[in-house]
């Protein structure tokens, strides 16, 4: 599926844009995304995940493609991917012993 960009950004009069694409986990949604650099990656990551009709109760987290290195959501998106990147949307897992298991 794909979908025409939308902006996601503060002032756009003072917005530097930068331009990626976004991939659900299975790779059956594609969407182009126009932000402004200085947006958090996490008000990012809700954008897509709503644009894309995710599950509001789960955490998504942004995976670029690239690096593999997840997105820290607290730091602006222009300052961890490069224009033109690609990103995956996928569910944040907390890894670790399971509940009643471990130390």
């Amino acid at each position: 599926m794909h979908e025409t960009t939308s902006q996601v950004g503060s002032d756009a009069a003072t917005a530097i844009p930068i331009h990626f694409l976004a991939n659900n986990v299975t790779g059956t949604q594609s969407i182009p995304v126009e932000v402004d650099a200085a947006v958090s990656a996490g008000a990012v990551t809700e954008s897509i995940a709503d644009r894309m009709a995710l599950p509001d109760e789960v955490a998504w987290s942004l995976r670029d493609d690239g690096s593999s290195i997840y997105l820290d959501e607290s730091r602006p998106i222009g300052e961890q991917i490069a224009p033109g990147s690609r990103v995956t949307i996928t569910p944040r897992a907390h890894l670790g012993a399971r509940p009643g298991r471990g130390r």
